[in-house]
């Protein structure tokens, strides 16, 4: 497997990852792949100070940022392995392991911040959490709403359908994504999260889909140009705990811990996500970025059609959860 971090990172994420603690049934080593302060970091922190705070002390989050110990495909991996306690994942990197989560993607299936946010709190979050749980060795103890993703590109926006093809995009490490991209007509290059600032810098790829507030906070706005308003995708994420290490947790523990990951994710959806998807919009227009709506977006929505039979038809239980979120109102 090729790691994407530098030796030096991985000897300093190693030596925070055997670092000797006062109790390892009672620390929660939680790695992610995001910068320290973004937005990742803020809710991992979060998550820390009230995992502390609701087991008076007797568990500690150790926080290992920065893809220090691989990004994020890489730590899902590791998690479920048992070298990690716990993580921050996009839905979509768990379909290695719960094929049917890919429906957490499907283009245009949320109509509003409101409807994602009813549908992950509802039904399809608990068919979600369950299925997860049952073919994995993790369990999601709490949500993080990111917003919409629209596409941003290097150059000039493409606000035609017809004018996506043979565009080099960069593709999430998912079936969803990738098919998203060649029923647009462009080009998926998967990548990780970690290389999409230099995949554009250097011209591997033309463009990628973000939500605006995290592409600001990736700083992604160096190296592009243009938005595209398609919000063809609402991204969430979710903190991840190894369920081998809850069960080592006292029941008033683990009742702590998947409480503690309820609420950072409320305080940071209402705090950071919601407010920074307001203005971020704004703040790209005022850096110099192109912000632009597709000139037809219902062409957009038709192209993605044949995605849902098959999503339904490739993985079980598919059919039956965008059912679900399709009846979530």
């Amino acid at each position: 497997m090729k790691l994407s971090y530098s030796v030096a990172s991985a000897a300093i994420g190693m030596s925070l990852l055997f670092a000797p603690v006062q109790a390892s049934a009672e620390t929660l080593r939680f790695a992610h792949h995001h910068s320290v302060g973004g937005f990742i970091d803020k809710f991992a922190t979060k998550f820390a100070e009230l995992v502390k705070e609701k087991t008076n002390g007797e568990v500690d989050v150790r926080i290992i940022p920065g893809g220090q110990l691989g990004q994020e495909r890489e730590l899902f991996d590791l998690i479920n392995n048992g070298g990690i306690d716990a993580t921050f994942t996009s839905l979509g990197m768990m379909d290695t392991y719960y094929p049917a989560i890919v429906v957490t993607s499907y283009p245009f299936a949320f109509k509003s911040w409101e409807h994602a946010s009813k549908a992950f709190n509802g039904e399809f979050g608990d068919r979600i959490k369950a299925g997860l749980k049952e073919k994995s060795n993790t369990e999601i103890v709490g949500w993080l709403e990111n917003g919409f993703r629209d596409l941003i590109f290097r150059d000039a926006p493409v606000t035609k359908l017809a004018d996506m093809k043979g565009v080099n995009m960069r593709s999430a490490e998912s079936h969803t994504w990738i098919r998203m991209y060649e029923l647009m007509g462009a080009r998926p290059t998967p990548i990780t999260w970690g290389e999409i600032y230099l995949s554009m810098q250097t011209g591997v790829i033309a463009g990628f889909d973000s939500p605006a507030f995290a592409a600001l906070d990736m700083k992604f706005n160096e190296v592009t140009k243009s938005l595209v308003k398609t919000n063809q995708m609402f991204a969430v994420g979710a903190i991840v705990v190894n369920k081998n290490k809850m069960a080592t947790l006292t029941e008033s523990q683990q009742a702590a811990v998947t409480a503690a990951g309820n609420e950072a994710g409320i305080f940071i959806n209402e705090t950071v996500m919601k407010p920074g998807a307001d203005g971020a919009y704004k703040k790209m227009q005022e850096i110099g970025m192109t912000v632009v709506e597709p000139e037809n977006p219902d062409e957009w929505r038709t192209a993605m059609l044949p995605l849902w039979d098959e999503l339904s038809a490739k993985y079980e239980g598919a059919g039956e959860l965008l059912k679900i979120l399709q009846a979530t109102e």
